[in-house]
């Protein structure tokens, strides 16, 4: 069943714009105001880029057990992570197929049957319909719909180590091959070892595309953080790099920090280049990951509104340093340090907001060594939304 209707409004970007995007490293541009402040470009994000590509839609630790139910949201739609009744993981629309009620508002535990709160349909935990109450008038119960009834409407996804990923409109390239640039760069981590121990969340009041570019820009570090300058200096760093999806970039580690390697294990069999080194990628669009010696950050954006975006921070450590009390105080360093350079970045995030309402902006003016990923987001976005 194809949910996603192909959008048929206008080109989204004039010729003039899009030869920006195509420019020679420091002759283009990046996106317009409109892209950041305009509600029906958000709502174009939903239905041309999100529900067409690969999404980060939750975690397998939501839903550990048979019978296990977690609501997401993906493209502005309610969508049901779910553990069936063999143990395999699910993802479904969240929606009643009677009147279209959302199935699943909490999430639940060891659940038998799904029940929809408004009529009370009861769906298996393959999605399957199996009792319609009062379907025929009262005390009327259609009881075996038949294999032929509507159930609940899957949706396409793929599972890496602990991430569920979603491809709403189902058509999105094979998901190994959309992830094999993250794989081919990071056979050194053994990221079995990593263990989920904690989500930070953050409401910032900027657009999600100035999060995801503030992320993968280098250039703003000595002078938004200083910690970060001691830590991962600008001066041994480059470019960011991209291939397709990707954006990615390794920096060395200069010492170990509080909440930087210090004092918690590190992936085993890493070498000494590895314990020293971060790596960051972005998946566009909406999925930051960075590695550093001794944890995993996925950053995972929703937006909610043109000017504002709910950002979580998955976080991962080795083994039983994810939840171990011995290493609490070691956890909450690291904790502390991501609040606080997120909240450095924030500050930037929301400035630029405002400032996108200004015509003297109109995309920028591009350093040729720090911003060529800014156009390649660009061209992204372009591709993405056409």
């Amino acid at each position: 069943m194809n949910v996603i209707a192909r959008a048929s409004e206008a080109a989204p970007f004039d010729a003039e714009t899009l030869r920006s995007f195509d420019a020679p490293d420091g002759q283009g541009r990046g996106l317009p105001n409109h892209c950041y402040t305009s509600a029906e470009w958000l709502a174009q994000e939903n239905t041309r880029l999100f529900a067409r590509t690969w999404m980060l839609a939750g975690f397998c630790h939501d839903v550990p057990d048979r019978g296990d139910a977690c609501p997401s949201e993906v493209a502005g739609m309610p969508l049901l992570l779910l553990r069936d009744n063999d143990g395999a993981l699910r993802v479904f629309h969240n929606v009643c197929r009677h009147r279209g009620a959302v199935m699943v508002a909490q999430p639940c535990k060891g659940r038998r049957l799904l029940t929809c709160p408004y009529h009370a349909w009861a769906y298996g935990l393959d999605g399957s319909l199996r009792s319609r109450p009062h379907f025929h008038g009262g005390d009327r119960h259609d009881t075996n719909p038949g294999p032929d009834a509507p159930g609940l409407v899957p949706v396409r996804h793929a599972v890496w180590n602990d991430l569920v990923f979603v491809n709403i409109s189902g058509d999105a390239p094979a998901f190994e091959d959309h992830w094999e640039p993250f794989t081919r760069r990071t056979t050194d981590y053994d990221f079995s070892a990593l263990r989920y121990a904690q989500t930070l969340d953050f409401d910032v009041k900027g657009n999600w595309k100035l999060i995801c570019e503030n992320f993968y820009d280098a250039y703003h570090v000595p002078a938004v953080h200083p910690k970060l300058e001691e830590f991962a200096p600008l001066t041994h760093r480059i470019g960011v790099q991209t291939e397709g999806p990707w954006f990615h970039n390794t920096n060395p580690i200069a010492e170990p920090q509080e909440g930087r390697g210090l004092g918690m294990p590190l992936y085993p069999g890493l070498d000494a280049v590895g314990q020293r080194t971060e790596w960051y990628f972005v998946l566009f669009p909406t999925t930051c990951i960075q590695i550093w010696p001794d944890q995993m950050a996925v950053f995972q954006f929703h937006a909610t509104a043109p000017d504002r975006t709910i950002e979580k921070i998955h976080m991962y450590f080795i083994g039983e340093a994810a939840t171990d009390p011995a290493f609490a105080l070691q956890r909450q360093d690291v904790y502390d340090m991501w609040t606080e350079l997120n909240t450095e970045d924030f500050k930037i995030v929301e400035n630029m907001q405002r400032a996108r309402n200004s015509p003297a902006f109109d995309g920028g003016v591009l350093s040729p060594f720090w911003d060529p990923a800014t156009q390649h987001f660009a061209r992204l976005m372009a591709q993405g939304i056409a």
